[in-house]
């Protein structure tokens, strides 16, 4: 069982004194990093052995964190309508990494309220694979103060009156008491670590309020923000950190009333990139690339806007979207992902909360759907905080972080946040690359290949019962039974033999699709195709919802056997006309095989079964559902599906 609340010594970590220092560090940090990443692999590679499939479990109950169980072994397998099934062929985003924000709070906290040997030990558990640490590898950095900070602070403060359009007065001499330090730090742990930057606010002189509290930017200062982003990457270049990505404005589309913010428009971000930060940045010749927006799934016109510009959407010093999730659906990033395939989605803020019933629950529902949408990254708000969920400066009093700091005693104690990200970064590597799983009733899975060719899957049993279900990978598989609300990650090595197709009379979580599509109607960003959301009822699972007509949504290979005369499917609808669900086989536009008419349910989130009589159809073929009603409505959702000999519900 791993430690879950003591840790091991080291000193407080402090920044180099003088340039020759600095430069010697540098080339130390090189050596470690080198030897760093060789244990990285040799330690992966020899945690999954050929033929045996390791186990690490969290479950709500119990509280039973990131514990390793019984090595399994694969098996030929019987068809079985709870299969989760695994097909590499379907490859999809690559991973950057897992993490959370270096917030003025976190690094305080950490770096001097912390007793030295628990600073040691945190940063060694929060950044390396060694002795059950999580390997976080993509952190968020607040450029000045946000809502988590002891002060609110700028790198170039002026009194009231006076402004500094040159920056003669720019200095991050904050950030190299806790910040930079710990920063270097974790990158010695970790050479894989990447970052992105985010302010919160620029100085109050460039804003119409005169604050850092509210206002927007003014236009005769765009320039000298432009610069003011720049700075800083430098600024800690010469610290000896790489800052690989940049976002414009935290959460553009609110302004806080009690702490640093920004109100920032699409059309104001567009015009930023392209008249100032993008030729800013490649003047500066950094490296450092932009990712836009930075706010909820809820407004996904918001980018759409700002890629209007060929200058944006082409250039490239963009890397993607960054994208928070207080509001909407994941789902938005793969509709996102298939408009602009260049570009990569990154979750970049999510909070636990004292507001959340379940974390547990909420984090593996939200992380897998996040990474089943095309997500490069995942970012967990503050990494530290205080027994109190401080400090704060307004903003967020009731956010939770991955490890609290107690003030009284220094000691670091890992929270639930901590356990259920390290089910997924301790396995998953930068890199990694997403192949496709399906999901049986009542469990929610991701599947990866690491760089190193060993295969990550992550399942969640989304019920309140114990849930056995089996994995098939080629021709073999294995058994396992998750406790309630509990989750596993499963990794091993090899390559999978024979093939397979997954039963039709299983069941088919709708969420399980391979890809889908619609036609491109840019006035709503909905009625681009289907998306997923997280269903919350008995029996869990992602319901495709949003659709319209023309939308569909493939699945992979299903066996239909010789017997199949009957579909039953879950579907909701909160209007009258719900459209019907036409099936086809082997494309779009293929022999059409069953029709289901949808009726109103009585809302958007009441599922309920329906029937239907499928024409003949024998072996293996990939299979299209397509939504067909009045044009511009919006039409039934649909939870999951399966075939059968005879009409039934769902089991």
């Amino acid at each position: 069982m791993l430690r879950m609340n003591k840790f091991c010594p080291v000193t407080r970590v402090m920044a180099p004194a003088t340039r020759a220092h600095n430069g010697a560090v540098r080339r130390v940090e090189r050596v470690a990093r080198f030897v760093a990443g060789l244990f990285f692999v040799v330690a992966h590679a020899a945690a999954a052995r050929p033929g045996v499939v390791a186990v690490t479990v969290t479950t709500r109950a119990g509280h039973r964190w990131l514990q390793s169980g019984p090595a399994l072994r694969w098996h030929a397998m019987a068809a079985s309508r709870r299969t989760v099934w695994l097909d590499d062929a379907f490859r999809y985003q690559r991973v950057v990494g897992f993490g959370a924000a270096w917030t003025d709070s976190a690094a305080y906290l950490l770096n001097e309220v912390a007793r030295p040997s628990a600073r040691v030990a945190a940063l060694r558990e929060l950044f390396t694979r060694k002795d059950g640490g999580i390997g976080l590898s993509f952190m968020r950095v607040p450029m000045g103060a946000s809502d988590l900070a002891r002060t609110r602070y700028s790198y170039d403060d002026r009194p009231p009156g006076p402004s500094d359009p040159t920056l003669a007065h720019f200095s991050v001499a904050h950030d190299q008491r806790d910040i930079i330090p710990l920063i270097r730090a974790a990158r010695r742990l970790n050479p894989q670590l990447r970052l992105v930057a985010t302010p919160w606010s620029p100085p109050g002189w460039m804003k119409t309020s005169g604050s850092m509290i509210g206002g927007t930017l003014l236009p005769q200062y765009a320039h000298a923000f432009a610069a003011y982003l720049v700075k800083f990457l430098l600024a800690y270049r010469r610290a000896g950190i790489m800052v690989q990505y940049l976002t414009l404005q935290n959460e553009p589309r609110y302004l806080p009333k009690d702490y640093p913010g920004m109100r920032m428009s699409a059309r104001e971000q567009r015009r930023l990139l392209v008249q100032d930060v993008l030729p800013a940045l490649g003047a500066a010749h950094l490296g450092t690339r932009v990712l836009l927006y930075d706010h909820n799934w809820d407004h996904p016109e918001y980018p759409d806007k700002v890629l209007a510009s060929p200058v944006v959407a082409d250039s490239p010093l963009v890397a993607g979207i960054a994208w928070h999730g207080y509001g909407g659906t994941p789902g938005v990033q793969s509709l996102l992902a298939a408009k602009y395939p260049r570009l990569g989605q990154y979750e970049t803020e999510a909070s636990g909360g004292t507001w959340v019933h379940d974390q547990v629950r909420s984090d593996f529902e939200g992380i897998i759907e996040v990474l089943r949408n095309q997500g490069r990254a995942y970012v967990k708000w503050s990494l530290a905080l205080d027994q109190h969920l401080g400090p704060h400066d307004g903003g967020c009093g009731t956010c939770t972080p991955m490890v609290t700091v107690d003030t009284r005693t220094g000691a670091v104690h890992r929270d639930v946040e901590y356990a259920t990200l390290g089910q997924f970064s301790r396995f998953i590597l930068p890199g990694a690359q997403r192949v496709y799983s399906s999901d049986p009733a009542g469990i929610e899975s991701v599947a990866f290949v690491d760089p190193d060719g060993t295969h990550v899957l992550v399942a969640y049993n989304d019920t309140e019962r114990r849930n056995a279900f089996q994995v098939e990978w080629g021709a073999r598989g294995f058994r396992y039974v998750l406790p309630a609300y509990s989750a596993a990650t499963f990794t091993w090595s090899g390559t999978a033999r024979g093939t397979s197709a997954l039963a039709a009379q299983g069941y088919q979580s709708a969420g399980s699709l391979v890809a889908s599509g619609g036609a491109d109607r840019p006035a709503n960003l909905y009625s681009w195709g289907v998306v997923t959301q997280e269903h919350h009822g008995a029996r869990g699972g992602y319901a495709l919802e949003h659709a319209v007509d023309g939308d569909w949504a493939r699945f992979p290979m299903l066996n239909f056997g010789k017997s199949v005369h009957r579909i039953a499917a879950r579907v909701a609808c909160g209007r009258r006309a719900c459209g019907t669900l036409e099936l086809r086989i082997d494309s779009l536009h293929g022999r059409l095989i069953a029709r289901l008419p949808i009726s109103r349910t009585g809302s958007w989130q009441s599922f309920r079964s329906v029937t239907g009589r499928v024409r003949r159809v024998r072996g293996t073929h990939q299979l299209y559902i397509v939504w067909r009603g009045a044009p511009g409505g919006r039409l039934a959702s649909l939870l999951s599906f399966h075939f059968g000999s005879r009409t039934r519900a769902h089991q």
